[in-house]
């Protein structure tokens, strides 16, 4: 018998042999009414993804390293940083049997873009070398976002726009099939990508976890909770 509370799953980075996550995602996802639960990056054998998301009603994505462009068709730029490789692998496999399952998914920065990549999409692999007029995306710094009109996200906040602390130096660059940009920075970057046709896939580029207190933050993931709360209803 489920509990009250929907089962999240969290991916984590491996790092010299340890799996392991910033506290913060977790602790949203507790905070606002989900079960935490940590996948970890192991090799896939015998099914093992597919039995973990059976027993998942949700999926965060958290942030992560650059991703390696070979999944998007393209050559490591000059400025890629260190990857997640392991991650990345397993992250993949995970997100296919969540998205064969239809449970809900939060990608947050880096797994926002993985969403993207994820759905055919193509990744900035530096912002700064191919959108030199860009704003500050690095480092916390500060920029506003503007919501498309009758956008998801717009619906969920309840706002057209607002500051956000940005922390990534790569960006989507062609959209995912099925997928939509609903936020942009005042450069143009992608700040949010939602899934067209149901409500089953939203990507932040900036970091709610990290600002729980702030009311956007809090609504974006009382959101994610709700939907998961719906799809736990659902088995």
């Amino acid at each position: 018998m489920k509990g009250s509370r929907p089962v999240i799953g969290i991916t984590t980075d491996l790092d010299k042999g340890h799996n392991s996550i910033e506290a913060e995602y977790a602790e949203a996802v507790a905070e606002t009414g989900g079960l935490p639960v940590l996948i970890p990056t192991v090799s896939e054998s015998g099914g093992m993804h597919a039995e973990t998301v059976r027993l998942l009603d949700g999926l965060l994505l958290p942030g992560s390293r650059d991703m390696d462009p070979k999944y998007y068709g393209e050559e490591p730029h000059e400025k890629l940083r260190p990857m997640s490789l392991d991650r990345t692998k397993t992250e993949i496999e995970i997100l296919g049997q969540a998205a064969r399952r239809k449970i809900p998914v939060l990608g947050i920065c880096g797994g926002m873009q993985l969403l993207n990549v994820f759905f055919g999409g193509t990744l900035y692999q530096d912002i700064s070398s191919f959108l030199p007029d860009a704003v500050g995306h690095e480092k916390g710094a500060l920029h506003e976002v503007k919501i498309l009109d009758g956008s998801r996200l717009g619906n969920i906040t309840g706002k057209t726009g607002f500051t956000v602390k940005s922390y990534h130096h790569q960006a989507v660059n062609r959209l995912g099939k099925g997928l939509k940009a609903t936020a942009a920075a005042p450069d143009g970057v992608v700040e949010c990508i939602e899934s067209e046709n149901d409500s089953s896939i939203l990507g932040i580029q900036w970091h709610p976890e990290r600002d729980l207190g702030d009311p956007v933050s809090e609504k974006i993931f009382d959101y994610f909770i709700q939907e998961c709360r719906k799809r736990s209803a659902r088995d």
